[in-house]
């Protein structure tokens, strides 16, 4: 029994990792919509066979991550209009909340852990590296879900923007919304640190209401 109970533990262990290979190559913008994903790659990666792959693309296609279409294999999965738009209005008000929550909570070192963030965000928005902005982008904003301490919001936070990932690769191409992103962060970082919950949720809001403009503009184009 112990020996069945080690192999269990062992393969959901195999799948929850693969899902989460899955899911960085998501967030990084490695893979595009509409890309076809390669199971037996993947296989290859972990040294393994396909079920534990095929096992996670099943969850995160439970997620509304990627579409499984019969004999055409598993791909990233695009949003309809409607979909994107109640997305990103949901993600505006759990942002908000976690901005909230983190303005109550953050301790002395966090505070000079999201100052740091700010200032690697502002280095890359000056120089206009809209790649290196958009990874310390997800760095300042997981800072904030960590001090904000609540792993329920902050856990179908990171659904939606999972979900959405697929359209951010375009989301600072423009030097404009580069610069106006990072002020906006500005002001929730400033707002946070100041201990000011409910300007904090504002600008939060409004942050990622720019963002659902851009990625409205992507779409009508």
């Amino acid at each position: 029994m112990q020996q069945m109970g080690q192999t269990t533990n062992s393969s959901s262990s195999l799948r929850e990792r693969i899902r989460a290979y899955i899911e960085e190559c998501l967030r990084t913008g490695l893979w595009t919509l509409d890309q076809t994903i390669d199971e037996q790659a993947i296989a290859s990666h972990f040294g393994s066979s396909r079920t534990p792959v095929r096992e996670a693309l099943l969850t995160l296609e439970s997620m509304g991550v990627v579409a499984i279409v019969p004999r055409s294999g598993t791909r990233v999965r695009r949003l309809e209009t409607r979909e994107l738009v109640a997305m990103m209005e949901a993600l505006g008000e759990y942002e908000g909340i976690v901005a909230r929550l983190a303005s109550l909570r953050v301790q002395a070192k966090e505070g000079e852990q999201l100052r740091a963030a700010l200032e690697r965000t502002e280095h890359y928005a000056q120089m206009l590296d809209s790649d290196g902005y958009e990874k310390q982008n997800r760095v300042l904003h997981d800072l904030i879900y960590q001090i904000c301490r609540n792993p329920y919001i902050v856990e179908h936070t990171r659904l939606i923007r999972l979900r959405i990932a697929p359209y951010r690769g375009q989301m600072f191409a423009s030097p404009a919304r580069l610069r106006e992103s990072q002020q906006e962060h500005a002001q929730v970082v400033g707002h946070i640190l100041e201990g000011r919950p409910d300007a904090a949720a504002e600008a939060m809001r409004n942050h990622i209401s720019m963002g659902g403009k851009v990625f409205a503009n992507l779409l009508l184009v």
